[in-house]
């Protein structure tokens, strides 16, 4: 029952379940940092994870030990945060924007429609005012005041797949994974999207840039790579049909990848390399999100139990 909650949160495979209540303020947990946590990122010398029913927790040692933050305004899941130095963006189901403008200490709704019964899934801003919120049936809302004001659209005329996650290159061009082997790509700032249509007909869960290539990754374990700007896509062979459902850089050639049943794999110039012991571990069968840390000495897995610190053996 955990796993399938985990995997309707994060890949919305199933039905999507509404919280009609989500305007109430998300209430503070006294084991908040052990149940179901999905997306990490840093501000400052401080991370924000958040999680199930609207929890947003803050560590100031790498994940060591969480506080939870107060008064966040809604107790929906979470399903990725972002961040752009102090500015903060978290997005969630009943197509919810919640943004924090102080490194995550105070929480302001920015967008909220649950009439949709729709998630958005995934966030993403170019700088502290550019952003994109996506999520199911090909939603997608854009700001260029930093949220104050979403604009809300389709990102194809025909095609209304879920929308998993989104990035940017380092040549400016932003990617979007999505599933039923369809991804998106734009190089005009997200001003008009095309369609890719990937060599696996299977869904994308994420999509991470690196230095010279484009992965995305996602259902039975599936990578797919382009170093053509989007244009061509190759299958990395992989031993393991875990899913995969989140990814961090280790460096600028490298990434850590995370997924079902505790999966836990290196990719690097084309090759993946499954870490030693991958298997269900102390939170719970899947890993939803990961974030490398101690200057890539340590990862911190987010799951459905917390978050954990293990090692990371460098490829």
């Amino acid at each position: 029952m955990i796993k399938n909650r985990l995997m309707l949160a994060t890949l919305m495979m199933g039905l999507i379940t509404l919280n009609l209540s989500a305007q109430q303020v998300s209430q503070v947990m006294p084991l908040a940092d052990e149940v179901l946590l999905l997306s990490v990122t840093e501000s400052g010398d401080e991370l924000v994870a958040v999680g199930e029913r609207g929890h947003v927790l803050k560590s100031d040692d790498q994940g060591e030990t969480w506080r939870q933050i107060e008064n966040v305004p809604v107790n929906i899941l979470l399903t990725k945060v972002f961040s752009v130095g102090q500015s903060l963006w978290a997005v969630g189901h009943d197509t919810t924007v919640i943004h924090s403008s102080d490194g995550g200490e105070t929480w302001q709704l920015q967008f909220y429609d649950p009439e949709r019964q729709l998630p958005l899934l995934s966030v993403f801003f170019m700088d502290a005012q550019h952003g994109f919120a996506i999520g199911a049936y090909g939603t997608i809302l854009i700001t260029d005041d930093g949220g104050q004001n979403w604009q809300d659209e389709l990102i194809h005329d025909e095609l209304d797949y879920h929308l998993n996650d989104i990035t940017m290159a380092d040549d400016g061009n932003l990617y979007i994974a999505g599933e039923a082997g369809y991804g998106f790509i734009s190089s005009d700032r997200g001003q008009t999207w095309e369609a890719i249509e990937l060599p696996y007909p299977g869904s994308m869960f994420g999509v991470l840039a690196l230095a010279d290539e484009v992965i995305m990754y996602g259902l039975r374990g599936h990578v797919l790579s382009s170093r053509d700007q989007g244009q061509s896509w190759q299958n990395i062979p992989n031993n393991s049909l875990s899913s995969l459902f989140g990814g961090d850089l280790i460096d600028q050639q490298s990434a850590i990848l995370v997924g079902a049943n505790g999966g836990r794999t290196v990719y690097k110039d084309g090759r993946l390399r499954t870490l030693a012991g991958s298997s269900a571990l102390e939170i719970g069968d899947d890993y939803g999100d990961v974030m490398v840390i101690d200057n890539g000495d340590k990862i911190l897995l987010l799951g459905e139990e917390g978050s954990d610190i293990q090692s990371l053996a460098k490829p």
